[in-house]
């Protein structure tokens, strides 16, 4: 197949568009699109440690080794990397999501119950990451509400592993495209693949492509995957706070919180007093819409698979949750 072919297959229809200077948030998701890995940059002040997750992290030049990253200027440790002389890049691992979380949360010391150890300049390098980047602050830059770090790598070291990648308001992790079989020999090899021996990577690809494939049918219902998502969390637990959202659907905090405001000015939802959200009628019958779209998407694409199939599938992923978890899979609702 050429590529014009591949790349005309389907009719592109926008999920959304505008002038991203009237909505922050439109601009947000809009960049959301482009998926990055995930870096927590720390830094010392003295006995005073930092640190702030981030995902705009690249590389700016390799004669000298730069690195570029920003922090906003909202952020509470802007006055500490506003004025380091010194910094360090931690780069996440695939196994390190709540890691990412914990940092991104509002914790006060964020390095109690963390694995650190500090480079020379005191800056916390955290234990199980594929990649520390020590860095003098070479140069600062306006950036608008943000303020651009550029720093000079003095050390680099480097670990085994797979990166976190955050992609449209989720987690995720890299995986290599399907091969196009070019003739017999590729077909028969088609299982040495990544997926074809690799049962995680395999879980992966599924679950990405058939999201995908779902997605069509949140556009018939008006939202996004992050809205659908937050929807089902909180129709499953009514009351829930926002930040247990977060971390049973997978997304961003900042993600999850732009679907609560959403569907809050959509009527579709109201915090109590609490900090709580729950679903108001016409969330619920959203939800019960999407539910029912879900189940006969799923009819379809189990359709010729045999009952004892499924049920050996079920039972190996329920397993699999609950050893991961520690808890039923069946008290929570994927």
């Amino acid at each position: 197949m050429r590529i014009s072919e591949s790349s005309t297959q389907r009719a592109r229809v926008p999920i959304e568009q505008g002038n991203p200077a009237d909505d922050p948030r439109l601009f947000r998701r809009g960049l959301s699109q482009y998926g990055t890995g995930i870096a927590i940059v720390t830094t010392a002040d003295g006995e005073r440690r930092s640190a702030v997750t981030v995902n705009s992290f690249s590389s700016l030049s390799l004669d000298p080794p730069l690195l570029l990253w920003s922090i906003d200027r909202k952020s509470r440790s802007f006055p500490v990397f506003s004025n380091c002389e010194h910094f360090a890049v931690n780069i996440l691992s695939s196994e390190q999501i709540e890691l990412s979380r914990h940092f991104s949360s509002k914790i006060e010391d964020k390095f109690a119950d963390v694995a650190w150890h500090p480079d020379p300049f005191g800056s916390p390098l955290l234990d199980g990451c594929l990649a520390h980047f020590e860095c003098d602050v070479h140069a600062r830059h306006d950036g608008g509400d943000h303020l651009l770090l550029i720093g000079r790598v003095t050390r680099l070291t480097r670990f085994e592993g797979v990166p976190l990648i955050f992609s449209q308001g989720q987690y995720c992790i890299a995986s290599e495209p399907p091969e196009v079989p070019g003739d017999s020999a590729e077909i028969a090899n088609a299982g040495t693949g990544p997926s074809g021996n690799n049962l995680l990577q395999l879980i992966f690809d599924t679950h990405h492509a058939l999201s995908e494939a779902f997605d069509e049918h949140r556009r018939a219902e008006g939202v996004s995957i992050a809205v659908a998502r937050v929807l089902a969390s909180v129709h499953a637990s009514p009351g829930i706070k926002v930040g247990d959202v977060a971390r049973q659907t997978y997304l961003g905090q900042r993600d999850v919180e732009d679907a609560v405001t959403w569907l809050t000015q959509k009527a579709l939802l109201i915090r109590a007093a609490d900090g709580g959200v729950r679903l108001t009628d016409a969330g619920l019958a959203l939800r019960q819409s999407i539910r029912a779209r879900w189940i006969a998407f799923e009819d379809a694409q189990l359709d010729g698979v045999s009952a004892g199939d499924i049920a050996v599938l079920m039972r190996t992923l329920t397993r699999l949750v609950e050893r991961t978890r520690g808890q039923p899979a069946a008290a929570r609702q994927a």
